[in-house]
């Protein structure tokens, strides 16, 4: 008996290129709804009113800040895992870990090899020699993200990371941030252009981390002794050829934790850089107020980080965080928002919304940097709190003050003033300067 493959025909075909024509456009208006804040400012804005504690079907929406903390604390009760696992295909990285015994394990290992506060120190100065840089090549416009904040995060990747480029290209290499980026904050339908640039991004960035840890791995083992820098693949690689370790921290387990590293934290906080600029460029009092602080402050002051985080609640550098409930429990008990949420409720805790709350953020419709930087909740909250934050927090304290500091500052005309994006990802915002 012969057996016959059936060949796709014309009509399925045509069929999955109707449905990944509608997925793209879904997919397009997953990412406008995370870029274009307006409309998400309202939804949660009514729901805090006529329900702050929303169950709309299989889904939980909150917008009170200490229900968004609630949830981000309870790390067992709301779990990340199952739903940026797919965005993450490279391997089980800190984020997808839902054991919180094996996530505190291996963020104490983490936290083991980071130098404080020597390596912010060492981020700084990174941060702000190619931030000079980039601003001494600026004529009159700047591109904000291409030809400033996006460098920056290569230096740092390269220098601090221990990453070097992608086939020793800079362009190459912000490219896969951003496309690594884009892939964990919404995933693109599979078989798309975005799908497949990430897959090919992820798999260059792959064997090219391979190559860097074993070379690494072979010149510490080698009979001559060898000058490596300390950067954290290195710090890492040291440790696992001292050995005495646990099982599963191995040479994979570094590949996979220094991709999660470049995919979470490169083009973020190119996001949020450029957000937080964007922000200030759009209030001339905040933005008169900021340069102010900019000229007078040295970086990291407290003054300035409060108009930059201000700035940024406006425009969070990620606006939602989801969580997923694998069993029944209960959300804000002891209140009168108390519900049940059923087991296997998908919930949305907004980071917008929590900082939209009039209760834990007086009059949020104001910008006011006077605000206690406890109300903001850029970075989460609880134990999954970002664990890169010293790291964004100090690059973005000498990406946006380069610019403020630049005289004139004006976005450009017509749509290149504006923020662009790439997916979710930015990918341009030009200003312009005397």
């Amino acid at each position: 008996m012969t057996t016959r493959t059936l060949s796709a025909g014309p009509f399925d075909t045509f069929l999955e290129a109707a449905l990944l024509r509608w997925r793209m456009v879904v997919y397009r208006g997953n990412c406008y709804a995370l870029s274009h804040l307006t409309m998400l400012k309202i939804v949660f804005a009514v729901l805090r009113r006529v329900r702050p504690v929303a169950i709309l079907g299989s889904t939980m929406v909150l917008t009170k800040q200490s229900e968004v903390r609630e949830v981000l604390k309870r790390f067992e009760d709301f779990t990340l895992g199952q739903f940026i696992a797919p965005g993450m295909p490279w391997g089980e990285f800190l984020m997808t870990v839902d054991w919180s015994q094996q996530h505190a394990r291996e963020r104490q290992l983490l936290e083991s090899v980071v130098k404080r506060p020597a390596d912010i120190h060492a981020v700084r100065q990174i941060a702000a020699n190619e931030s000079a840089t980039c601003i001494r090549r600026a004529v009159k416009r700047i591109d904000v993200v291409t030809e400033l904040a996006e460098p920056v995060m290569v230096r740092i990747a390269a220098d601090y990371f221990g990453i070097p480029p992608v086939g020793s290209n800079p362009r190459r290499m912000a490219q896969v941030m951003r496309d690594l980026a884009g892939v964990i904050m919404v995933n693109p339908p599979v078989g798309s252009q975005p799908w497949t640039r990430s897959r090919d991004g992820m798999a260059d960035l792959t064997n090219h981390l391979v190559n860097q840890i074993s070379a690494t791995k072979t010149a510490m083992q080698g009979p001559q002794p060898t000058t490596l820098p300390d950067d954290l693949l290195t710090r890492l690689v040291q440790l696992l050829c001292a050995g005495g370790q646990p099982a599963w921290f191995t040479q994979d387990w570094i590949r996979c934790y220094l991709t999660g590293l470049v995919a979470t934290g490169a083009a973020t906080v190119v996001r949020a850089a450029t957000h937080a600029i964007d922000q200030l460029v759009a209030d001339p009092s905040a933005l008169r107020g900021a340069q102010r602080s900019a000229q007078a402050a040295a970086a990291g002051s407290q003054m300035l980080k409060s108009y930059v985080y201000e700035a940024l609640r406006f425009r969070p550098m990620l606006p939602v965080l989801v969580r997923d409930c694998p069993r029944d429990t209960i959300i804000a008990n002891g209140t009168t928002r108390a519900r049940v949420v059923p087991g296997g409720t998908r919930v949305i805790a907004g980071p917008l919304a929590a900082m939209f709350d009039p209760e834990a953020v007086p009059m949020p419709w104001r910008f006011d940097a006077q605000r206690p930087l406890t109300q903001y909740i850029h970075f989460g909250h609880g134990p999954r709190h970002c664990f890169g934050e010293y790291v964004a927090d100090t690059v973005m304290m000498e990406v946006i003050p380069a610019v403020l500091r630049l005289r004139g500052l004006a976005r450009a005309a017509g749509a290149k003033g504006r923020v662009q994006y790439e997916g979710p990802v930015c990918s341009s915002l030009v200003l312009t300067f005397a």
